[in-house]
């Protein structure tokens, strides 16, 4: 985060404790990251509330002293504190990656990292619809930038509003202050969505809260009012005022212990109540002068030396903790576990003293090489430069498709959970199986996922299983290792999905080419059965299926629909396959590969069910397909250790190499089932340039060589 505040040209007092505080709270987070501390992200939170109350501390001061915010200079120092430290971060990152990134860490480090320079990092990331909360197997080593975003926007526009509101009043300061909080803390309950929390967590609308809740508390009618009163508590009930603050203390402290668990009740109100915790502890610990004995124990922490000195570089060890997590956790390192972290955080502490001793301090105190008139400003100017230069020429990892080498004979050879690995860290995220998740489908029964930034379904609620009315057995998949009678005809395919489905679509186009089967693509991106967000399945299928004409239409079911209930899923099922068979055609439902556990969704079991009753009601017309016997129970990113990934680096979608495999198994599945398709060798079809399709870059580097 941003660190101390500048003390140039400021008569306020300094508060050690503050440094302390925000110690713990650059510790908290670097241990979330490390995933030691479940809700050790709320010490950003805590950042945003001591930066609204330093910053308005000053502005106070300074308006009180001159009558007036001298703007240019604010932001000049602003502009010298920040810019120089995360620009130099940047640059050398992205020098990096450009020697030793992966494609994908290329692509993302180079997208995001104007969006950083220029404060937008959060609406970036929105607009995105980038999910910060996923457990994505590739991570941008800009990603926490978002809150240094937040917060400069918030210096920009805060001083304008301080003066402004000083000059109308001490009263209404605090009241537009306190309204503009509580909207926040509105905006923030209304746009909290527990299948997309990002909006709401890292919109600058909704965690200004925290912020105008510090600056509240540094108004001036309300630190008199407070500085008052805690004083006069201190000298009259000093042990309540202990446990007060302490029992402030240990509540945020214990937020930060189980807070991973309930990001729903932090995002309606439980932000809100941390942050007036925060401002509370702020506000008592800089209330006055107090003898040690009379302190309490947050303030004796917050005062100890080791965490003052952490405070002080707090934001260097913000910047190049999250950095240093991504590389290392991407690659070998002759270190792990604990040892692995306390390298990461030995290597965050070195790269924070670095820049606090030589660029952040030197260019914010205008001291040592930064000393002569104007030197700072330079610095300040070059540091930009370079990284703006850096982002321009770096490496967008674009192009970097892994060459595919055509199709290994995996038909005859399922995988199995204990299948090879790669040796990198796609191929060591192993998935449970279906049936290890309560509610799912059977063990044979692999589940679907939604797609990356851009193409994410709301995940389905904890308890969706609760809704399948059938127990798990009676979904299971009648294996497809048999001939199926009776075998209707097929002359033409039409293939249908969403965007897993999409990457498939180009291999198994071209594999029923060349058996003689045109084949139609009818797979994009968020394509659902039942009517949700602004989708509309009676729309969008009926024109796709006439204008198809084929003899069998082939649905890959989705995650996309796995929030619904029983009920709804049967409905639209049956509607759907009403579609189908009403023009002749036949109808095949087939699972999706496994995906990496954290998107693993019971929900699918229900899918499964509803498209098992359809075959069961109608089996001349209906059938379903397992797919685990080509995928196996668990996701690799590359199954046969060859170097090509068959599996993006999302774990979710998939390759040329694995759209190669899928098309080639399930040729001959159909072969099986239907009459007029007859299997060609992958030889005549691979090479046919389907592989090229810029959806296999999509996003960039997704599919570059292992």
């Amino acid at each position: 985060m941003s660190g101390r505040v500048d003390n140039v040209q400021r008569t306020a007092p300094h508060w050690p404790v503050l440094d302390g505080l925000r110690g713990m709270a650059v510790a908290g987070v670097v241990a979330y990251h490390l995933g030691h501390l479940p809700g050790g992200f709320l010490g950003v939170d805590l950042f945003f509330v001591l930066s609204g109350f330093l910053i308005t501390s000053l502005l106070v001061e300074e308006v009180e002293r001159t009558g007036r915010v001298a703007l240019g200079a604010f932001w000049g120092r602003r502009f010298r504190r920040l810019l120089p430290a995360v620009a130099v971060m940047i640059t050398l990152t992205l020098t990096v990656l450009a020697r030793w990134g992966t494609a994908a860490e290329r692509a993302a480090g180079r997208n995001d990292a104007g969006w950083a320079l220029g404060y937008l990092a959060n609406w970036h990331q929105i607009a995105a619809a980038r999910d910060y909360w996923a457990a994505s197997t590739a991570s941008s080593v800009f990603t926490h930038l978002w809150s240094l975003a937040i917060e400069e926007q918030f210096y920009v526009v805060w001083p304008l509003v301080v003066w402004g509101l000083l000059r109308l009043g001490r009263r209404t300061a605090v009241a537009t202050t306190l309204a503009a909080a509580l909207a926040s803390a509105a905006a923030m309950l209304v746009l909290a969505d527990d299948g997309n929390p990002s909006r709401a967590y890292l919109g600058t609308d909704t965690r200004a809260v925290s912020l105008l809740l510090g600056a509240l508390v540094a108004l001036p009618a309300v630190r008199t009012l407070t500085v008052r009163l805690a004083t006069a508590a201190r000298r009259d009930h000093p042990v309540r005022m202990q446990l007060l603050l302490d029992g402030a203390a240990l509540a945020i402290a214990t937020s930060w212990v189980i807070g991973g668990d309930h990001l729903g009740g932090l995002l309606r109100g439980g932000i809100v109540v941390h942050a007036s915790l925060g401002a509370l502890v702020i506000t008592v610990a800089t209330a006055g002068p107090v003898g040690r004995a009379g302190m309490s124990l947050v303030e004796r922490l917050g005062a100890a030396a080791p965490l003052v000195w952490i405070g002080q570089r707090s934001y260097g060890i913000y910047l190049w903790h999250w950095p240093f997590i991504v590389l290392a956790s991407s690659r070998w390192t002759p270190l792990d576990g604990w040892a692995k972290d306390a390298g990461i955080v030995a290597a965050t502490l070195l790269a924070s003293v670095a820049s606090y001793e030589l660029l952040e301090q030197p260019i914010r105190r205008r001291a040592g090489w930064a000393g002569q008139p104007g030197i700072a400003r330079i610095a300040t100017a070059l540091c930009v430069v370079l990284a703006i230069a850096a982002a321009s020429v770096a490496p967008d990892g674009r192009g970097e498709v892994a060459a595919f080498s055509g199709p290994a004979p995996l038909a005859a050879t399922p995988v199995s959970a204990s299948g090879p690995t790669t040796g990198t860290r796609s191929s060591t995220a192993d998935v449970r199986s279906a049936s290890e998740v309560p509610g799912s489908a059977a063990a044979t029964t692999p589940v679907d996922a939604p797609a990356p930034a851009g193409d994410e379904p709301a995940d389905a609620p904890a308890d969706a299983s609760a809704n399948a009315s059938a127990d798990v057995e009676s979904m299971a998949i009648t294996p497809s290792s048999g001939p199926f009678a009776p075998r209707p005809p097929v002359g033409s395919v039409l293939w249908v999905g969403d965007s897993v489905a999409a990457d498939e679509a180009p291999a198994i186009v071209a594999a029923l080419y060349a058996a003689g089967v045109p084949a139609v693509d009818g797979a994009f991106a968020a394509r659902r059965l039942v009517e949700s967000d602004g989708v509309v399945p009676s729309e969008l299928f009926p024109p796709l299926i006439t204008d198809a004409d084929a003899d069998l239409v082939v649905v890959q079911l989705s995650l996309w629909d796995s929030p619904f209930d029983i009920e709804q899923l049967r409905s639209a099922f049956a509607w759907f396959a009403g579609l189908v068979t009403e023009t002749g055609a036949q109808l095949l439902f087939v699972t999706p590969p496994p995906v990496r556990e954290d998107l693993i969704d019971p929900g699918l079991g229900r899918q499964v069910q509803a498209a098992r009753e359809l075959v069961v009601a109608d089996p001349g017309h209906v059938q379903i397909l397992d797919t685990a016997e080509l995928w196996g129970p668990v996701v690799l990113a590359d199954l046969d250790g060859d170097g090509a990934p068959d599996r993006k680096y999302d774990l979710v979608h998939v390759c040329p190499q694995g759209a190669a495999r899928f098309a080639e198994w399930l040729i001959e599945r159909l072969a099986e089932r239907y009459d007029g398709i007859v299997p060609a060798d992958p030889n005549t079809w691979w090479q046919s340039g389907w592989s090229s399709d810029e959806r296999y870059d999509t996003p960039a580097g997704a599919c570059a060589a292992l």
